[in-house]
């Protein structure tokens, strides 16, 4: 429960803090450990059962699909809002509902406009999963407009802060880990599940289990081999993750614990906002102006939407100046 109220709370944080999100669920950990937390009986007992029973039924549908359970607490917690919220029968929901709610959830909450498109999302999810079962024959989200965003551009690493990283790390499993990251462009949630039996040195490869359980190849380069295996190489314990806590029993690295090391070398190195999903999208960016077609990036990153990727990357614009220059000089 401590889990989920951390992820609620850090949704509904402004988008100009993103790199200090590591040091806020930290400080929020530390002050929850005085607390035990409780749900609030809320007039969602009022609600329709019927609505509850789909409400489940499609929850359920998420975990078959291989949602990840943060995903599922989520959708439980803003789909059980909404239903509290209108009091009604699921089938009369109309789009002056939904409306009214994100206007007021807006102006309640002062969250970002990307922040209620999100919630949209959640909410057309469930209408259409409601419209494909044939308990509805019209989904009410239709009728409601994503809000304009300013966009922000997220910028990657640079090859100078990439380089300060590496300098920055005090082990060798702390570099195999920034080079396993910036190599194989994998999320958090693949690197800490990986064995040690999901990489082939002799092909360069790891086999990774990504997003609805959907099994992809990613890719070792020279400097990844290289201390992947001197890591492996210096370990006593016979635990079957790739990586491991430094200090016994080494247990499988955890979420906190892969934070703590990326915080860590960042502070060291002097380099702000670094994650894991930030290393995904410089080695994307980095393999896009190389020349790999955004294609293969794709499947690279396992995403399904080509259009996904493009987000993910950042054109070199000296790149593209440089072969307009070279293509129009003719």
């Amino acid at each position: 429960m401590k889990e989920q109220f951390i992820c609620e709370v850090l949704h509904h944080l402004p988008d100009y803090i993103s790199g200090q999100l590591s040091e806020i669920k930290e400080a929020i950990r530390v002050v929850l450990c005085k607390y035990e937390l409780t749900t609030k009986e809320t007039s969602l007992q009022t609600v329709n059962n019927s609505s509850l029973h789909y409400l489940k039924m499609y929850l359920e549908s998420c975990e078959q699909a291989g949602k990840s359970s943060g995903t599922i607490g989520l959708y439980s917690f803003h789909l059980s809002r909404l239903l509290s919220y209108t009091n009604k029968d699921i089938t009369c929901i109309t789009d002056d509902d939904l409306y009214m709610y994100l206007y007021n959830y807006k102006h309640k909450r002062t969250v970002s406009n990307s922040y209620l498109n999100q919630l949209r999302l959640v909410f057309n999810g469930f209408f259409k999963w409601l419209i494909k079962k044939r308990i509805l024959t019209s989904n009410p989200v239709d009728s409601i407009d994503p809000t304009k965003c300013q966009k922000k551009v997220k910028k990657p690493l640079s090859a100078e802060e990439v380089e300060r990283l590496r300098s920055a790390c005090e082990s060798e499993r702390d570099l195999a880990i920034i080079e396993c990251l910036y190599s194989t462009a994998v999320r958090a949630s693949e690197l800490l599940q990986l064995d040690r039996s999901d990489i082939s040195f002799t092909r360069n490869d790891i086999v990774v289990l990504g997003k609805g359980n959907k099994e992809r190849l990613t890719y070792l380069n020279a400097k990844s081999h290289i201390h992947l295996q001197n890591y492996l190489n210096l370990r006593t314990d016979d635990n079957p993750a790739l990586f491991v806590s430094s200090k016994a029993p080494h247990d499988r690295l955890t979420r906190r614990g892969l934070e703590d090391v990326l915080n860590r070398i960042a502070s060291v190195a002097n380099v702000d906002n670094v994650h894991p999903h930030r290393f995904r999208r410089t080695s994307a960016t980095d393999l896009l102006n190389a020349g790999m077609p955004i294609e293969q990036v794709q499947e690279l990153l396992g995403h399904k939407s080509i259009e996904t990727t493009r987000i993910y990357c950042t054109v070199n614009q000296e790149a593209v100046k440089h072969n307009h220059k070279r293509l129009m000089n003719f």
